[in-house]
C-alpha cells in the first residue's frame, strides 16, 4: 500500500508500505479521502521539520477489517470517520474526562512506525474508540470535516453562551467560517472580523451578521455600538495576532468569556488591563483538539444533515496529486483542500 511521506520542506513522497495488521481492539480502515489541515501544511512549508512524516487526521473512509474485541459495533463495509488522535484512557487528564490533554497519547505513539497520524495512506490502522460510524449518504469529502468541526463545537459550547447572545469571531479563515456556521446553528447573533475583501463576502455568505474590518473601523467602539454599549457575550479567537486578542477582550460585556481557539505564531505578550478581568469578571478559556464526546456530537451532525459544511472543501486532488494539492492547501484562495484516495 502508499502512504504520503514528507521527507523535506515541500517534499512528499508516495512510498510503498506492507499492509498493516491490527490487533483484536484495532480496526483497519481504507481511507477514502483526507484533509490537508494546517497542522499538515507545516510539516510542507517547513514551519516544523521532523521529518519523515506521515500526515493525515481528517480522515474518512470504509471499515476494512474489525478485531473480535472492537465494541462499538462498526463493521466491516460501514462508512467512518476517524478521531486519529490517541488517547490512553489511563492518566489523570484521561480519568478527569479530558482525554483531550492525554499525556501519553500523541499521534502516533507506538514505536519503530513512522511519525504522524497516518490519514495519507490508502489504509490506516484505527484504535476502536476512534472510529465513527457515519450515514452512506455522507460524502466523504465533507466527512474529513468532522474533526475540525468536532474542535469548534467544544469551542461555542466551552463560552457558556445562550440563544439570542452576541459573538465575536476573529478571522474569517476556515476555522473563523467554521465558528459562524456553529453559532447560527447555536442561535447566536453573529460579529466577525476580517481584513481580506474575498473573505469578507464569504463570511456574510456563510451567515455572519456584520463584517468588521480592524483597518477601517474600531473593533471595540463598533461592537458596543452593535450591543446597545454592553459588549458580546463571548469571542472566538480564531486568527490575527495579539492585538486581535486584545481587542476582543475588550470588546466582551461583564461576564464575558473570550476562547483561545488558535494559536499565536509568533509568540506576542497582550496588553490587558487587569480590573477589567477583575470588575468584568471576564472568563478566559483555550481550545485544544477534540474530546469523544465532540467528535460523537460531530458525526451525527454531519451524517443527519443538520450542517452545510460542503462550502468549506475548496479543491479536491487524486492521491497521486498529493504534492500539488498541498502547494493549494497553503495558498490563501482556499480553505479546506481534499486529496481523494478512490
Amino acid at each position: 500500500m502508499k502512504k504520503a511521506v514528507i521527507t523535506a520542506k515541500e517534499t512528499v513522497e508516495l512510498q510503498e508500505f506492507p499492509m498493516p495488521e491490527i490487533r483484536d481492539d484495532q480496526v483497519l480502515v481504507k481511507v477514502k479521502a483526507c484533509g490537508l489541515c494546517t497542522f499538515e501544511q507545516r510539516y510542507f512549508t517547513g514551519g516544523k521539520e521532523q521529518y519523515p512524516f506521515n500526515g493525515g487526521h481528517e480522515v474518512c473512509g470504509v471499515v476494512e477489517q474489525v478485531g473480535s474485541r472492537v465494541a462499538s459495533g462498526v463493521k466491516v463495509g460501514d462508512k467512518v470517520v476517524v478521531a486519529a488522535i490517541t488517547r490512553c484512557g489511563e492518566c489523570y487528564y484521561c480519568q478527569r474526562g479530558m482525554d483531550n490533554m492525554c499525556v501519553n497519547g500523541g499521534d502516533n505513539p507506538a514505536p519503530n512506525t513512522l511519525w504522524g497520524p497516518g490519514g495519507l495512506s490508502e489504509y490506516m490502522v484505527a484504535e476502536g474508540y476512534q472510529v465513527y460510524k457515519v450515514n452512506d449518504d455522507l460524502d466523504f469529502s465533507v466527512g474529513t470535516l468532522a474533526e475540525p468541526l468536532a474542535c469548534v463545537l467544544r469551542s461555542v459550547e466551552k463560552a457558556n453562551v445562550k440563544y439570542g447572545d452576541t459573538v465575536l469571531i476573529t478571522g474569517a479563515g476556515v476555522m473563523g467560517l467554521l465558528h459562524v456556521k456553529v453559532a447560527k446553528l447555536s442561535g447566536l447573533k453573529v460579529l466577525i472580523t476580517e481584513v481580506d475583501e474575498g473573505r469578507k463576502r464569504a463570511a456574510v455568505d456563510f451567515g455572519a451578521d456584520v463584517v468588521i474590518d480592524p483597518t477601517k473601523e474600531d473593533v471595540v467602539e463598533t461592537v458596543k455600538k452593535l450591543t446597545g454599549g454592553l459588549g458580546a457575550e463571548a469571542c472566538f479567537y480564531t486568527a490575527g495576532g495579539a492585538r486581535a486578542a486584545e481587542q476582543g477582550i475588550n470588546s466582551l460585556c461583564k461576564g464575558g468569556t473570550i476562547v483561545f481557539y488558535g494559536a499565536i505564531y509568533p509568540k506576542g505578550t497582550m496588553a490587558i488591563d487587569p480590573n477589567k478581568i477583575h470588575y468584568d469578571e471576564i472568563n478566559f478559556t483555550g481550545l485544544s483538539s477534540t474530546t469523544k464526546e465532540s467528535f460523537r456530537e460531530s458525526a451525527r451532525l454531519l451524517s443527519e444533515g443538520l450542517i452545510d459544511v460542503r462550502p468549506f472543501v475548496s479543491e479536491e486532488y487524486p492521491f497521486a496529486e498529493i504534492e500539488h494539492a498541498f502547494h493549494r492547501a497553503v495558498s490563501p484562495e482556499t480553505y479546506r483542500v481534499i486529496v481523494r484516495m478512490d
